[in-house]
């Protein structure tokens, strides 16, 4: 079996604010564009690999770990379903160097590219994502399942590289699927969340420990699926991780309901839908007919 990569240092000559998707992903503006020509732009170390990697020195170890689980899931999703042949490039890069437009901390998709930040510590993590007024009960939780802090950011990323996997296998299985972003969010989700259950779930349990974290010790000033419509991109960061937070409750009980596989029933109703504009309530009534409600179920029972 072929390694999955090999490494080598690249030299060169030079060394959105669309708050879309937080694991999830930030969605960059039209505004940033040439990613290949900003990246190679940097002094890195190069990644070979079937889906290669552009790293700050200092970080490759990092990288390899998110790098391989992409490789992983593209072969997983790969195999499994046919005519699916996913192209990606990875990018770890640290502070110094992220002359993005996306601010620092955070990650996006686009043009190909998935791109992580490579120096962010537990500390910068908790403050980023909206997290710091329970960073000990989060750290307190941690120590009681064993885990260290920094593997819940690792876990955390590892779980975005695949959920953003999860947007291109989407875009090739259903050439005009539905338009909803936050719908497009919770799939994705549920593409990543398979792929480690199935695979990897010790990679998961730091994205697991944070996101049940969320829930249990964060007051929202949105609740409602309404207000996260009405005021999406608008809201603070921790109020929009708590959302997705409990989003991650949905995609469990979706990926426990094994008689329905969420990808080819997605296909079946994106393809007998004519409206590619529904927002979530109307697309889970579709998914639903096979589901037997369970969808709809949840987003009434939390009020959303």
């Amino acid at each position: 079996m072929k390694p999955f990569c090999t490494i080598s240092t690249v030299k060169t000559l030079r060394s959105l604010f669309l708050f879309a998707a937080y694991v999830i992903g930030l969605n960059l503006n039209a505004q940033q564009s040439h990613l290949d020509t900003l990246i190679s732009a940097k002094k890195i170390v190069y990644i070979e690999g079937i889906i290669p990697a552009s790293v700050t020195h200092g970080y490759e170890s990092k990288a390899i770990l998110w790098q391989s689980a992409i490789v992983d899931a593209k072969h997983c999703y790969e195999t499994k379903y046919k005519n699916i042949d996913v192209k990606a490039k990875l990018a770890v890069i640290d502070s110094v160097n992220w002359t993005f437009d996306v601010p620092y901390g955070y990650t996006f998709a686009n043009e190909g590219w998935i791109v992580l930040p490579a120096d962010v510590d537990f500390n910068a993590f908790v403050r980023i994502y909206g997290a710091s007024a329970f960073k000990d009960e989060l750290l307190s939780e941690a120590k009681t399942k064993g885990i260290k802090p920094d593997e819940i950011l690792e876990s955390f990323f590892a779980f975005v590289c695949v959920h953003e996997l999860g947007h291109l296998i989407m875009a090739q299985m259903m050439k005009d699927g539905f338009s909803d972003i936050l719908f497009n969010e919770l799939a994705a989700n549920v593409v990543a969340y398979e792929y480690f259950k199935n695979n990897r779930p010790e990679l998961l349990r730091g994205y697991n420990l944070f996101y049940n974290g969320v829930i249990n010790n964060y007051n929202p000033h949105f609740k409602t699926l309404t207000e996260l419509y009405e005021n999406y991109g608008k809201m603070s960061v921790a109020n929009y991780v708590w959302y997705h937070s409990n989003f991650m409750k949905l995609v469990e009980e979706i990926y426990n309901y094994k008689e329905v596989d969420f990808l080819t029933c997605l296909k079946k109703v994106s393809m007998e839908s004519k409206d590619k504009n529904l927002k979530i309530r109307d697309v889970a009534v579709l998914l639903d007919k096979d589901y037997k409600g369970l969808i709809t179920t949840w987003l009434s029972k939390n009020n959303w």
